[in-house]
């Protein structure tokens, strides 16, 4: 199979209403600029959203103002010049030949239809009709026709339909048909079988495909995918949130896997005239290629072909930059210390407020931190902490995983009432319900306060009500004079603390501290600093000596180490999204000046220390079991090369 290094992913969808399709397309000069860009990898549409095929198919339907065999054309061309080319086809929606073919539409659980909104969404697919017989054939068909790597099917959600065959399926299984939450469930197994449908019939005529279905999350097709592209316009609904929260948890799905970081050229999907700053596409692919992802930028073409020379400048210039450091890049190693688990993938995994902020607040730390599963293949005893937000569901396997990690003198780091439940015995607390009180206030004592004010502090969120059993208490919740609420003639809202009350706020036993608060939820509300500086001291508390030590580095800077053989490289990664409207932009890089860390390397013997790719020299300093580092000033991105031996 194919192994990466830059692609280029367009996904048109192109209505029937338009005229001149390809009109303009010479795929020898596409070609030409891919080779020139340095691309080795492309998607490009075969079968779009709209229904419309752009190759010569006696199974679908081509689009009608297109002339001749566009797909067949650039395949050739690809072939020619060595780029492996994957065939775009959307698996969820098919809004013109679902006219012709009204059986094949999803009949949509009652208060979920989207017919009549505009967007591509608004007619979608049942993966149960006859739709997934024709899409199968066509697969068949582009596999046995063009020389192609394999396929990219997007849009295979988890859409509810509730027509008679799903009805009929349903009932046979057992699943709920009136209950929505149940109809999913059965829409999310019939996608996975579906998908995997396609991967069987794909692999007859392909032993080695290229093969990703754009639906499913990754932990439930790990054995169908045969690599992962994460999807990520953080000017789009994902925000910059999303990717450095994947970042972190896919690597460790199936080790070894390749991933991509598909990112966009434009501002949201159905954007023609957007075109991003150099800069904010290398920060969105720098983060991804110091998490071991591969560079995807997504576009569109015209529909008549025009050569859009702006926006293969920009990738040339963008690639380029990126290209000069492949030698660091290729097969490096993330390192980790620190592991936030979660019990299996899910969707709430993408965008869950305590997840998000949790990573936040650990980039922003600069520690060094996987996401994983609790069927993770990866052993956990390489990680000293590991750390449970709240408002996470513990399974019993994650349970099992965790309690085997203090077992053996692991830390433990846990908020929230589902850890008190969960891990009640080994946190030494006892569940006790909501703590009742808002707003939510606290006061630290000695412990865990460094850089804390000396004061009453708010939470920002719930918490919970405990009592300690084997526990020391670090910190308590504070009662306001009365709770938020409404008299019946005025409302209270002015609520200052009064008081400490029993309930812990925070609590020690052994190595495990647990938080009544739902910390990582109140620090994504404002982004106060005083939470963000407890859980610095707990982090520090449970593990004195991480991978990496903050000097002087500002906040916005990420810090990820990775390991190659005889090497370690430290990529420092300085952008700051800033909010214009209704999104966050980058536009320039941040300068960093007298930036300074240090890296725990142990009994390593650093004999060169440089920055990549110039390797000018980087002043370094052995104290103890780490390697202090003066960065010199940069803007945007630096990587320290520490290579030892004998």
């Amino acid at each position: 199979m194919h192994q990466v290094k830059y692609g280029l992913f367009f996904d048109n969808h192109t209505h029937m209403e338009i005229p001149g399709v390809g009109r303009d397309f010479d795929p020898e000069y596409f070609t030409d600029r891919l080779v020139e860009c340095g691309v080795d990898y492309l998607t490009f549409h075969a079968r779009c959203n709209v229904g419309m095929a752009y190759y010569d198919t006696r199974i679908g339907t081509r689009h009608p103002s297109l002339e001749y065999d566009l797909f067949g054309a650039l395949a050739e061309c690809c072939r020619k010049k060595n780029i492996a080319l994957v065939a775009y086809l959307n698996g969820g929606i098919s809004t013109m030949e679902c006219l012709e073919h009204p059986e094949w539409v999803r009949r949509p659980f009652p208060g979920t239809d989207r017919f009549g909104t505009v967007d591509p969404f608004s007619i979608t697919v049942c993966y149960n009709s006859s739709f997934r017989a024709h899409l199968i054939a066509m697969i068949r068909e582009i596999a046995a026709k063009y020389p192609v790597e394999g396929f990219f099917i997007d849009c295979v959600g988890r859409a509810a339909c509730i027509c008679p065959r799903c009805v009929r399926k349903m009932k046979a299984l057992g699943f709920d048909h009136t209950d929505l939450e149940s109809v999913r469930e059965f829409a999310r197994l019939s996608a996975l079988d579906y998908c995997g449908e396609i991967a069987a019939a794909v692999r007859e005529i392909l032993p080695e495909p290229m093969l990703y279905f754009n639906g499913p999350v990754f932990g439930t097709a790990r054995e169908i995918d045969t690599f992962f592209d994460c999807e990520c316009l953080p000017t789009g609904v994902w925000g910059y949130e999303y990717l450095p929260t994947m970042a972190h948890y896919m690597r460790n799905i199936k080790p070894g896997m390749q991933i991509l970081n598909m990112t966009g050229r434009f501002y949201d999907w159905g954007d023609f005239g957007g075109l991003r700053t150099r800069e904010s596409l290398k920060f969105d692919l720098l983060y991804g290629l110091a998490h071991g992802m591969r560079p995807n930028v997504g576009g569109h073409v015209h529909p008549r072909g025009d050569r859009d020379r702006a926006v293969f400048d920009r990738i040339k210039e963008v690639y380029g930059d990126l290209q000069n450091f492949d030698p660091w890049y290729e097969n490096a190693a993330n390192l980790a210390d620190v592991a936030v688990v979660y019990p299996a993938d899910d969707r709430d995994l993408r965008f869950k407020r305590s997840i998000r902020s949790c990573v936040r607040m650990l980039d922003e730390l600069k520690m060094q931190f996987d996401i994983v599963l609790a069927d993770c293949e990866k052993p956990w005893d390489e990680y000293k902490l590991l750390i449970l937000p709240e408002d996470v569901t513990v399974s019993d396997e994650l349970a099992r995983r965790v309690k085997e990690h203090i077992a053996r003198g692991g830390a433990f780091f846990a908020c929230g009432g589902e850890a008190a439940k969960r891990f009640g015995g080994e946190l030494g607390v006892e569940y006790l319900g909501d703590s009742g009180l808002d707003p939510v206030y606290f006061k630290m004592r000695d412990e865990f306060s460094a850089d804390v004010p000396d004061m009453f502090l708010s939470l920002y969120a719930a918490a919970t009500k405990a009592r300690p059993a084997g526990t020391r208490s670090a910190a308590q919740l504070v009662k306001p004079y009365f709770n938020r609420g409404w008299t019946g003639t005025h409302a209270l809202f002015y609520t200052p603390p009064e008081a400490e009350t029993e309930m812990p706020f925070l609590t020690v036993k052994d190595r495990c501290v647990w938080c009544s608060g739902e910390l990582f939820s109140g620090y994504s509300v404002y982004g106060a600093l005083h939470l963000r500086d407890i859980f610095r001291n707990v982090v520090t508390s449970l593990l004195p000596e991480p991978l990496v030590k903050t000097v002087k580095l500002p906040a916005q800077a990420r810090v990820a180490v990775t390991e190659q053989p005889g090497r370690i490289n430290v990529h420092v990664i300085a952008y700051a999204p800033e909010k214009r409207g209704d999104t966050a932009v980058v536009e320039d890089p941040a300068a960093v000046v007298n930036g300074e860390l240090l890296l725990h390397t142990g009994g390593r013997r650093i004999r060169n220390a440089c920055l990549a790719p110039d390797r000018s020299p980087v002043e370094i300093a052995r104290e103890s079991e780490y390697t202090r580092i003066k960065l010199p000033v940069f803007e945007g991105y630096a990587l320290v090369v520490l290579e030892y031996g004998e």
